[in-house]
């Protein structure tokens, strides 16, 4: 492993010494115990050391009583460990209000999505997923993602190169103690840019629970292949298109080889793909924990294995984990913490053709698919023997922590690190390419590093007032490097590597930088045990931006009025009762360092049409002026959130019902967008920042213990949000912009659908309308019987892009989740249900099985044909029989007539447990012993025709293309002793 240390470069006497500030103090460092913030809400029913309130928050929170304000989650975090659940956004889909989690895919460990509080820009492919990410706090380290730069060098935006694997899913999920979601303006203002989304902030285990402590965890389980699978073959297809023909008295030689001779067994026989293909896979998990020591010293050291896998093509994801704490006060007043965790994953991918091809950017013949019967796809499977594919990723984190205390006065600093590596070894034989084989090879790390500091000081001052002031300080540096090298056309595949197979070789190498320099001054104040007051003045510095826009000043309020306090001390069915008001703002950072230069040259930039880097220019170098990535000029502002939250909480009946609700106002403003320039100047368009878009929404957070003083217990937690979002403003006081098939429109929702509007079928020709003796045309081709009927929108008897309409939500505007757990003596029975409502998908699965007269003379991926091309998966067929060979193009994707709902409801997760009483007789006995039976993606309820409404890309379109999510049970067993 190679560390490469940050050099700075600041080029103002300021800036310097902002940087000298910063590094000699820091905003969080590892404490004692702690309660539950003011500010998030928490999936765990109590907090530990080193909670986001200690580390971040006010320090006048000293206990969770309902008089610190914050969401008391029913959902325990040791519930949720009781899944099959591997990725932090799994453990909180639906389980808190305002977190959104996109799981589009069945596939173990891919990429997912998880969005708080609404989008921050615009998600048109998946190179944006990571600009709306929140950030992931493992014990106070900031966890990194991919950067969407590894997109630049790839013709399709399907996957990123490497692993693309999800980095989220390699934590150790039972080493968890709590999870917190922290939303509110202030105490995000306090993390500083890197929380301008968001902030998930995890605690693991450690060792101040004292004494020696051993836990073991075992589980297994299956995940379950589809009960019944209904497949298909030619005679499917070939009466699906014979409609077609008969209706337009079509030729019948247009139809593709492989559907002309009824005779062929190998696609006119009987289907035998689906066991090959679907297959149940086992699950597992084994963990354990000692720890032991005093109040001076003490430990944690943690172990964990877990394999996950999908219940189609043979997929998996393993991941080996080990963690370390260590706490000790070598002196009075003086702690030293130190926490790594540390874990490898090994992903096995699926072997989908699409998925291949994109990776190698070599179009083939697409016509003829693989067939369906005489055992052909097993025939398949054996041809890659020769195939590898590796998948690698090691994640590395951990601190060293020390604080110092004496009376009144507190001073921290500390050291945090956070490395990923990401390696993929890929070859394809000769026998699958048409002659032609395939390498590729990558290899990239990234690497943050942050030295933080801080002090504060509580002013003694009367009993009824408490003002505390901290000063933080920090310098982030991230790395993102990588080296890639495709090659093809080896001279054997028994040479599968690039050093020994003599391949045409491509290589390419990148590397991104981003450094922030931040110092804060954050005051707070208590009056009695009536009202708090938080106050925020931060400074930070960008290395990303230009210049003369690289530091930007951020102010930050809050107010908390405890109305119990006030209003209601003598009520006794009134537990609790406050009123919150927060704003911040926020700097943000753009994904790459590209636009710190202004115009610029590059030497990417002549390549063959469609292909970003291959060159054009007869091997010669060159630079030229970046005409295809777009226009990079001046005055390039630092983006930035204004944040603003109104929240009521209130508990009664001694603290068995608490409601929060929550009304909140976000504005993303300066963000980088692109603007449409003349053709003259010979770029495609030009990058300006000046986007501005808001996000406002309402959140409901409910749990109460309905029965609690008897036998049987029963706990009920229930969570809403609603959200919208809105583009407020253009660059330049534009009022509309198109990014490729995207339509970004002032006052309009930034993921709604840009499509014609479909009203049905032109029966003849007398039906299509007349202007100045002229009928209705699309780009200059009149429209007759068989061709849809698309509204002319502006009424001038063309069809055109100016008739598209913003129609329809690709983010769910509704979500939320019930959890109800009851308990009667040693069992334990829970169960979880999370919805999304409001939204829609573009079924592009239907789409292109209709568009089939346009796909079969294309080279495309949107041609290719995966194995379960043949499989019935319960297709819409009431759609009109438009004439395929229109020149109109009438089964094209953009109309609303491919726009379905997607809300569902699902039955996530059901758990039946068992605690058997153990009476201690030796030291060898275990304290505790606990038995559990879980099941998980049991039902779902839906009315979207292609079945799982969740396996939906992040841009709001299906494809058809993503593995199933599988059903699984699984029985554990965990013990203490």
């Amino acid at each position: 492993m190679v560390i490469i240390l940050p050099n700075f470069f600041l080029q103002k006497p300021v800036c310097r010494l902002l940087a000298v500030m910063g590094f000699l103090g820091f905003s969080g460092a590892i404490a004692s115990q702690s309660s539950s913030p003011v500010n998030i809400d928490s999936v765990e029913t109590y907090m530990k050391k080193d909670s986001f309130e200690k580390n971040v928050g006010s320090r006048f929170v000293t206990n969770r009583s309902i008089d610190s304000f914050g969401v008391s989650d029913t959902v325990d975090i040791k519930m949720l460990q009781r899944s099959q659940f591997l990725s932090i956004q799994q453990l909180l889909k639906g389980n808190v209000p305002g977190v959104y989690v996109q799981e589009n895919n069945g596939e173990p460990g891919t990429i997912q999505s998880m969005l708080v509080r609404g989008l921050s820009s615009p998600v048109f492919s998946n190179k944006d997923v990571s600009s709306v990410q929140p950030t992931v706090y493992l014990n106070g380290v900031p966890l990194m993602l991919e950067n969407s730069y590894v997109y630049d060098i790839k013709q399709f935006d399907i996957n990123p190169i490497g692993a693309a694997a999800n980095m989220l899913a390699g934590l150790d999920i039972s080493s968890i103690e709590s999870i917190e979601i922290i939303k509110d303006p202030l105490q995000l203002a306090k993390l500083g840019p890197l929380a301008a989304n968001g902030a998930i902030w995890i605690t693991t285990k450690d060792g101040y629970y004292g004494g020696e402590n051993v836990s073991i965890g075992v589980s297994a389980g299956m995940a379950f292949a589809p009960s019944s699978v209904r497949m298909t073959n030619g005679s499917y297809e070939k009466a699906f298109r014979q409609r077609f023909y008969d209706t337009y008295f079509l030729t019948p030689g247009k139809q593709p080889d492989y559907l002309m001779d009824t005779r062929d067994v190998r696609y006119f026989g009987k289907p035998d793909w689906a066991d090959d293909y679907y297959q149940s896979s086992l699950l597992y998990n084994v963990n354990a924990s000692i720890g032991g020591g005093s109040k001076k010293a003490n430990y944690v050291f943690t172990l964990a294995t877990t394999k996950d896998a999908g219940a189609a093509d043979n997929t998996s994801y393993t991941k080996y984990n080990i963690g370390f704490a260590l706490n000790m006060v070598p002196l009075d007043g003086l702690n030293v913490s130190t926490i790594i965790n540390a874990a490898k994953i090994d992903r096995v991918r699926n072997r989908n053709f699409r998925d291949r091809f994109a990776e190698m950017e070599y179009m083939v013949d697409f016509s003829t698919p693989l067939a369906p019967a005489g055992n052909l796809y097993n025939d398949f499977l054996i041809s890659n023997d020769l195939t590898k594919d590796d998948n690698y990723n090691n994640l590395l984190n951990g601190l060293l922590a020390l604080s110092y205390t004496k009376q009144r006065f507190n001073a921290t600093a500390s050291i945090k690190l956070d490395y990923t590596t990401n390696v993929r070894r890929a070859f394809w034989p000769m026998a699958l390419l048409e002659s032609v084989n395939f390498v590729s090879n990558y290899s990239g790390y990234n690497q943050r590093i942050i030295g933080e500091t801080s002090a504060s000081y509580l002013l003694p001052l009367a009993d009824i007032h408490k003002l505390n002031i901290q000063w933080n300080g920090s310098i982030t540096s991230d790395l993102y490097h990588y080296n890639y090298t495709r090659a093809y056309d080896g001279d054997d595949d028994m040479k599968p590597t690039t050093s020994t197979g003599n391949f045409k070789q491509y290589r390419y190498v990148d590397r991104l930088e981003n450094r922030w320099v931040s110092t804060s001054i954050a005051l707070d104040y208590k009056y009695k045990n009536l009202l708090n007051v938080g106050l925020l003045a931060r400074y930070d510095g960008n290395s990303a931006i230009q210049s003369d826009h690289r530091w930007m000043f951020t102010p930050a309020a809050s107010a908390e009025w405890n109305l119990k306090n006030q209003f209601f001390t003598g009520s006794t069915a009134l537990s609790g009762l406050s009123l919150r008001a927060s704003y911040a703002r926020i700097a943000k950072s753009f994904q790459s360092d590209r636009y710190e230069l202004g115009p610029q040259y590059l030497a990417t930039s002549i390549t063959w049409s469609g292909e970003p880097l291959l060159s054009s220019a007869n091997g010669f170098a060159t630079i030229t002026r970046p005409y295809a990535s777009g226009w990079v000029g001046y005055d390039l502002k630092l983006p930035y959130s204004d944040k603003m939250e109104l929240a009521l909480k209130g508990s009664f009946f001694d603290n068995r019902i608490i409601a929060e609700i929550s009304l909140y106002k976000n504005y993303e403003k300066n963000l980088l967008t692109y603007l449409p320039v003349t053709q003259e100047m010979g770029y495609e368009y030009k990058l300006a920042s000046g986007m501005d878009i808001s996000n406002q929404g309402l959140e409901l957070n409910l749990s109460a213990s309905i029965l609690k003083n008897t036998p049987l217990k029963w706990d009920l937690s229930f969570n809403a949000s609603y959200n919208k979002n809105k583009l407020e403003k253009l660059p330049e006081n534009q009022k509309t912009t198109v990014i490729g098939d995207h339509k970004l429109q002032v006052g309009q929702s930034v993921d709604a659908f840009w499509v014609y509007q479909n009203k049905g079928i032109y029966t003849n020709d007398s039906e299509v309308p007349v202007m100045n003796g002229k009928p209705l045309n699309i780009n200059g081709v009149p429209f007759k019987a068989g061709d849809p009927v698309w509204t002319d929108v502006d009424g001038n008897n063309q069809i055109n892009d100016n008739d598209r309409v913003l129609t329809g939500h690709a983010i769910p505007p509704y979500t939320g989740g019930l959890t109800n757990q009851f308990t009667y003596k040693g069992f334990d029975f829970s169960f979880n249900l999370f919805f999304a409502l409001g939204h829609s998908a573009l079924n592009l699965r239907d789409q292109q099985r209709y568009d089939f007269a346009t796909l079969d003379n294309i080279q495309s991926l949107q041609s290719v044909k995966e194995i379960f091309f043949w499989q019935n998966t319960n297709q819409r067929d009431d759609y009109p029989i438009y004439n395929p060979q229109s020149s109109v193009h009438p089964y094209r994707a953009e109309q609303d007539l491919f726009l379905e709902k997607l809300s569902y409801l699902k039955l996530r997760n059901i758990t039946v447990g068992y605690t058997l009483p153990i009476k201690k007789v030796g030291s060898n006995i275990p304290k505790s012993l606990y038995f559990y039976l879980t099941g998980s993606n049991l039902l779902s309820f839906s009315n979207f025709s292609a079945g799982d409404p969740e396996l939906v890309n992040f841009n709001g379109t299906y494809d058809g293309y993503s593995l199933p999510i599988p059903r699984s049970i699984s029985l554990g067993l965990r013990f203490k002793f």
